[in-house]
């Protein structure tokens, strides 16, 4: 045996603590933690030849030469359980005594060595990937962008930096079109020509939701691309559509110590270009940041308001125009502070930035539930109230469980609850409304369109969901303008539908003798608005319905 095997197991245990510490196979410090032990072995290069399942064969060198080399040699091939095969080839030192036996022995137990060792690399590695990778995109993750966020921090240059969170408009409807396969073909076209463009970062957030890291010089080109680039369609007609996105951008300084806080500002400007911009971008800026933290003092004293019991139900009564008598009422959140009513346009659209006005439908819900089962205790036959329900729900897959559990643990009929839905359909998945619409109709609980006509209105939408109500936006009744003659029309067919479609029918907004005189002209009996009653509270509108109100309409 020419190898000295007493100096090889003292040098093996060093070999080993080093390479546990390497963070890949082929690695730049390989020939300086290779050396002592191969030299001992009398090992020159180690090359490897990894023949992976249902790919090419990947050949590298791990130690020695990077040319290809003569001599004498052995090879040993090893076998992982899931049938990957790598080839190990050990090139002997040209000075060095022929491998006897046992010195061939050694060699092969320090090849299984390195193969353990490979092994558990090679997992290591596809664990990072799948952590950092969405593999379905090939780009980073959540996790990713977190990670190199903080990195750059760290290391500077932040400040040489934009970042925005985008989401590709209409991709359902593309969809829908061309195909899940084909919708995200050209999904992954965009975006990779967004990189491409920018020379930026791409990462996955989830669905259509993506963060773009890029230097702030290529700003312009960045926000350009994402209002609107043709892509190809794979089809024959039409050869390219154009995709665009909505974005949130936030340009970053040096004094951006926080991935979490860039990760907030751009949450916090991509809701604003949902909701405040006019071409779907929005640049979160000082004045933007004034209006984050007004937004989260306003959600932290909800919760407190909830705890002390300062959100309250009020009532809008529903009238029935032939007999002038109440029929329903809608409940309406109302934030009762120090004696001061807060108008709802002060806190609801800031709610409904977050989940937090999930739980302010839910407590309406339950008042208005609490407030029925006491009328029905007085003697009263019951009124059916209606609940706005925001769209921040959709995507609950327990939304209609809980909206039934509320409604039997107060002990109410289903027949006097009316859920509203908002019938702008952008951004809501159609199939999910259905299930919902249908959930609420077969536990007989009504299910109304709310605001039709001032959304993205959808003819779909109320001839494919078995709707119960279909409740017209106030801009259909004439108000003096030069546009009330194609109001009328408008309105008189949207009614002539609906009851068609053997929904019943009724208008918000009503404000005037006029307009209750055009409704009754149409046959739509059923309405409500300031001609009737403002909002009331709890106490005036139960006045109403135990004198039995009667509005002279």
């Amino acid at each position: 045996m020419n190898i000295n095997a007493i100096e090889y197991l003292r040098e093996l245990n060093r070999f080993s603590v080093e390479l546990d510490n390497l963070t890949e196979i082929v690695h730049p410090d390989n020939d300086k933690i290779y050396k002592p032990i191969c030299d001992l072995l009398g090992i020159r290069r180690i090359d490897t030849h990894y023949i992976p399942l249902n790919s090419h064969p990947i050949d590298s060198v791990i130690y020695g030469a990077d040319t290809p080399d003569e001599g004498v040699k052995l090879v040993k091939k090893e076998l992982a359980q899931n049938g990957v095969t790598t080839d190990y080839i050990l090139y002997k030192m040209e000075n060095f005594p022929e491998w006897d036996d046992e010195d061939k022995e050694i060699i092969l137990g320090f090849v299984k060595i390195l193969f353990i060792s490979h092994g558990r690399h090679a997992v290591i590695n596809i664990a990072k990937r799948l952590t950092y990778m969405d593999e379905s995109l090939n780009i980073g993750n959540l996790a990713a962008f977190f990670g190199q966020t903080k990195r750059v921090i760290e290391q500077g240059g932040i400040g040489e930096l934009g970042v925005c969170r985008f989401n590709i408009k209409r991709l359902s409807v593309i969809n829908r079109n061309f195909g899940r396969e084909k919708g995200t073909q050209m999904m992954k076209q965009f975006i990779d020509g967004l990189a491409e463009a920018s020379e930026g970062q791409l990462y996955r957030i989830g669905g259509d939701n993506f963060n773009f890291v890029f230097k702030k010089k290529n700003f312009d080109i960045v926000r350009k691309y994402l209002l609107g680039t043709s892509v190809k369609t794979g089809a024959e007609y039409p050869e390219e559509i154009t995709m665009a996105a909505r974005a949130g951008f936030y340009l970053c300084t040096e004094n951006d110590k926080s991935a979490d806080e860039i990760m907030s500002n751009i949450t916090a400007a991509s809701e604003m270009a949902r909701s405040l911009s006019k071409d779907g971008c929005f640049v979160f800026d000082d004045e933007a940041k004034k209006r984050v933290e007004h937004a989260r003092m306003v959600e932290t004293q909800f919760y407190i308001a909830l705890e002390k019991g300062e959100l309250q139900a009020f009532y809008q009564p529903k009238v029935d125009l032939e007999t002038g008598k109440i029929i329903g009422a809608e409940a309406l959140a109302r934030w009762i502070k120090d004696g001061r009513v807060i108008p709802p346009a002060q806190f609801i659209p800031i709610l409904e930035q977050s989940n937090a006005v999930c739980q302010l439908d839910f407590y309406i819900l339950d008042r208005a539930c609490k407030d029925i089962k006491k009328w029905l205790g007085m003697g009263n036959e019951g009124v059916k109230c209606s609940v706005n329900l925001s769209r921040m729900h959709l995507g609950d897959e327990k939304l209609l469980e809980k909206v039934i559990g509320i409604i039997d643990r107060n002990g109410v009929p289903h027949d006097l609850i009316e859920i509203e839905l908002t019938e702008t359909t952008t951004d809501v998945n159609f199939d999910e409304l259905r299930g919902i619409v249908s959930g609420l109709h077969e536990n007989g609980i009504s299910a109304s369109v709310d605001d039709f006509g001032i959304g993205y209105s959808s003819l779909t939408l109320i001839k494919d969901l078995p709707w119960d109500v279909l409740k017209i936006d106030r801009s259909f009744l004439p108000d003096g303008s030069d546009h009330d003659g194609q109001r009328q029309i408008m309105l008189k067919h949207v009614v002539s539908m609906a009851q068609g479609l053997g929904l019943e029918c009724i208008v918000e907004g009503v404000e005037s003798k006029e307009q209750i005189e055009l409704l009754k002209g149409i046959h739509c009996y059923l309405a409500q608005g300031f001609y009737f009653d403002k909002p009331l509270p709890k106490e005036q509108f139960e006045k109403r319905l135990l004198e039995n109100y009667t509005i002279d309409c």
